[in-house]
């Protein structure tokens, strides 16, 4: 009988590894480049002016037709009942290790259009940031070198007839030290043909010249997003029918870098996939490159796999061969069973349901997708990919940032830890994660609710730390002062990058709204380091009720004012009190002589203190306690 169930087991084992081996490339074609050449120096270029798209897109909305997917009701059922995420974090985590460096303001919606799709990266010398249609190069002292300027600035003079349609990502590929910018350009909408321009710098000045290129698709390549790879710029996109716009199924692409940085003719080897896969992200690299054979990795989210109560992280491999393309394979999926997550957050056909503070209009959470990027790193003994999702955290659409570690060592790829971060009632979603040089992993996102406007926020965890907790206080980048009230679409997407120069340094950048009104929003930049020294020896996350502490500043930065949460486990006398950096006491908003146990906290009005870096004393009896307060103005 055990002869029997071994070979059984051995049977089974043999199915599941054929099973992750498969082809699931519906189609591979091999093309070249439409056009390429070279601009001239983006310095001498004219600035294109970023006003408003006139006649363009109806409400001024950019397409974006992932809302009307048919592979969700036609593949996966409605989202599953479960009282709550079994991985979900539900408290802030207690180190005080993000340390803010800058906080500047980033481009506003000087096209009057939606979605925002803020999106940067940082280089050796520049941080540039792009939104939908528009660009900003700024020094990494947060001073503007260039524009803001529309997308088209750098297609001037580009033969052929294109628009200047947004989705645009930027990329520093560290590796050849070049920038990377592209948008889709969709002239002949809804109908083909569809292309996607994309710009490779001559060198690591960006306000040098591009080698300019317009890669053609018969369907339309929404979503647009891409990696580098030492063997070829990567690309993953959703595929529609021209004309009909009806879904055909992800697509996955790699471009020949080689050519392209050095401006010669490029080729696209693309492979489409089956309309019955959802929706695939491309990996992008940071640090140092892959073990040399290395393919491109694509991964993909499956809610209830084949109908059942199994959920997924799918990878596929994509391997190009550039001597003979038709020997380039597209292989998966090789399944990883994950954490149960319901990522139908807002229910059937249903994309909108994150609150805001004063209307009734609700934002859409797009839960289907995994959000940029997916970051791979080469650690040597082992490798590593870091991503995120937004998921119900607890069966009441609550939203919150399902993240994750997977790693590689000798073998196979494997979920190493996994998160739900949703510390309190409010919403977050559109996330961005990233790990740096050490391995301390960051996680940037929006966050919302009924009490607060959408603000911009961090949070992180040192590496060591207990696995799946986001252990950093969560810190405001900016909070929100105001809501949108006639349309739904929000950012689509964030981006967190890492600065090549140290490896260590952490840029984001996301949207939120100046005040209420049907599109006034902007986007702020922000850049940080994850502490991971141990602040006092035997640091470790505290038990439940253990002592008296400040629990929270939030939001942090601040502009205006600021809520200051305590704990008291013993009763006793409580100070709180507000210091400049050399000591100097600037506010006291708590002095109590005696206070019972419980959870406290009080407005502290900020709006008379100059903008800078300020530290947050907080004394209950034998307990003292600092935190960073900064003032931004």
């Amino acid at each position: 009988m055990k002869k029997v169930i071994v070979v059984i087991l051995y049977l089974l084992l043999t199915s599941l590894y054929s099973q992750a081996q498969q082809i699931n490339s519906l189609s591979r074609e091999t093309n070249v480049d439409v056009f390429h050449d070279v601009s001239p120096p983006l310095r001498e270029m004219k600035i294109l002016e970023p006003g408003p798209m006139k006649e363009r897109w109806e409400n001024d909305e950019i397409p974006n037709n992932p809302f009307f997917i048919d592979w969700d009701e036609q593949n996966r059922p409605l989202g599953k009942i479960y009282a709550k995420d079994p991985v979900v974090q539900e408290k802030m985590g207690p180190f005080h290790s993000i340390n803010a460096i800058l906080n500047f303001e980033g481009l506003t919606n000087v096209n009057t259009v939606n979605p925002a799709d803020p999106n940067g990266d940082v280089g050796l010398n520049y941080y540039i940031q792009t939104i939908n249609i528009s660009f900003a190069i700024y020094t990494k002292t947060g001073a503007l070198a260039y524009g803001p300027a529309n997308l088209k600035t750098i297609w001037q003079g580009f033969p052929g007839t294109y628009t200047s349609d947004g989705d645009p990502i930027v990329l520093f590929d560290h590796l050849a030290n070049r920038w990377l910018i592209s948008q889709f350009s969709l002239p002949n909408y809804p109908s083909g043909p569809f292309y996607e321009l994309i710009a490779v710098s001559q060198t690591e000045d960006p306000l040098g010249a591009w080698n300019r290129y317009a890669f053609k698709f018969k369907n339309m390549p929404d979503y647009p997003k891409l990696g580098v790879w030492p063997d070829g710029y990567y690309l993953s996109a959703n595929t529609y029918s021209t004309g009909a716009l009806n879904w055909m199924g992800p697509l996955a692409v790699v471009l020949e870098r080689d050519s392209m940085l050095t401006g010669g003719s490029a080729r696209m080897v693309s492979f489409q996939q089956n309309k019955s896969l959802g929706l695939i992200l491309t990996a992008d690299l940071d640090g140092q490159a892959p073990p040399k054979g290395t393919p491109g990795y694509f991964l993909m989210p499956v809610d209830d796999a084949s109908g059942t109560d199994v959920d997924q992280l799918q990878l596929f491999q994509l391997h190009v061969d550039w001597a003979d393309t038709s020997k380039s394979s597209f292989t998966g999926p090789f399944i990883l069973n994950t954490a149960a997550f319901d990522m139908k957050l807002c229910g059937n056909n249903n994309d909108a349901c994150i609150h805001q503070k004063g209307t009734g209009r609700r934002l859409v959470s797009l839960s289907y997708f995994l959000m940029y990027r997916l970051q791979y790193r080469n650690f040597g003994a082992h490798q590593s990919m870091v991503v995120n999702q937004t998921v119900d955290a607890d069966n009441t659409t609550h939203a919150g940032v399902r993240w994750y570690e997977l790693r590689k060592t000798s073998s196979d790829w494997t979920i190493y830890q996994q998160g739900t971060y949703a510390p309190d009632s409010l919403h977050r979603w559109m996330g961005s994660a990233a790990m740096d040089g050490n391995g301390n992993i960051a996680l940037g996102y929006s966050v919302s609710g009924d009490s607060l406007f959408p603000s911009i926020a961090i949070t992180g965890r040192r590496v060591g730390d207990p696995p799946g907790q986001m252990t950093c206080r969560e810190e405001m980048v900016f909070k929100g002062l105001g809501s949108q009230t006639t349309e739904s679409r929000w950012g689509d997407y964030s981006s967190l990058s890492v600065d090549p120069s140290d490896d260590k340094t952490f840029w984001y950048t996301n949207m939120y709204c100046p005040s209420t009104s049907q599109r006034n929003w902007t986007t702020r930049v922000a850049s940080f380091t994850i502490n991971d020294l141990q602040v006092n020896v035997g640091e470790s996350l505290p038990a439940e009720g253990k002592s008296n502490h400040l629990r929270k500043i939030f939001p942090n930065p601040l502009s205006q004012s600021t809520i200051l949460e305590w704990t008291l486990t013993r009763a006793g006398a409580v100070k709180i009190q507000v210091l400049d950096l050399n000591g100097k006491l600037i506010a006291t908003p708590v002095n109590a002589s005696e206070q019972a146990s419980g959870d406290y906290h009080i407005d502290f009005d900020a709006s008379g203190i100059a903008a800078g870096i300020y530290i947050c004393r907080f004394s209950a009896g034998d307990i003292f306690e600092t935190q960073k307060l900064v003032v931004v103005k």
